[in-house]
């Protein structure tokens, strides 16, 4: 029971900061480069499955959170007192903002009008790009240190470059698994 709830937890994971933060960076990058493209060429039917992979990953994740909810209160003990405080203590609805968020934003993407509409991909971006989690890590760090001097990191540009250069690699590794897939079931569905 603890390796399922490990699972799902790294493909909570997974998909939240590696698959939903890299088609914020790839939406951004598509909008900018879409008025240079002609309408019909592969640049389009790339986001077209790239729009279809994010609706398959936002169904996914909020798959998972159920799940994983479901797995952590059967099993019973601290890990369900910590649930249950999180899911209706103070901040309760924070628990479920953030996966209601990805679903709803994820499967907005399923319209035309939301997909092609440049403006209103512009307003998803942000929510893509972070996740409430982080900008309350962020914000609360940040408002407890008073003085800009104390504000460093640890890490250097280098080695953020590198994080980003490797999550746009996996992006484009599963984007192409999933479109290979995507072929083979349309292959199959017009064979019989």
């Amino acid at each position: 029971m603890d390796l399922l709830i490990k699972i799902l937890a790294f493909t909570i994971n997974f998909i939240g900061t590696d698959i939903f933060t890299v088609f914020g960076f790839y939406s951004f990058l598509y909008i900018v480069f879409s008025f240079f493209l002609r309408k019909n060429s592969k640049a389009y039917e790339f986001d077209n499955i790239s729009c279809q992979l994010i609706s398959f990953s936002g169904l996914v994740y909020f798959s998972c959170f159920l799940l994983s909810i479901i797995f952590i209160l059967y099993k019973g003990d601290e890990e369900k007192f910590s649930l249950i405080n999180r899911m209706f203590g103070p901040y309760w609805f924070l628990f479920f903002l953030q996966p209601i968020t990805y679903l709803i934003i994820t499967q907005l993407l399923r319209f035309k009008k939301v997909k092609n509409s440049k403006i209103a991909r512009l307003l998803l971006i942000p929510f893509y790009l972070f996740s409430y989690e982080m900008l309350v890590i962020l914000m609360t760090s940040l408002h407890r240190d008073y003085f800009p001097s104390s504000w460093s990191i640890d890490i250097s540009i280098s080695d953020i470059l590198v994080g980003i250069f490797i999550k746009i690699l996996l992006y484009l590794i599963i984007l192409g698994l999933f479109f290979i897939f995507y072929k083979q079931l349309k292959k199959l569905r017009y064979t019989d």
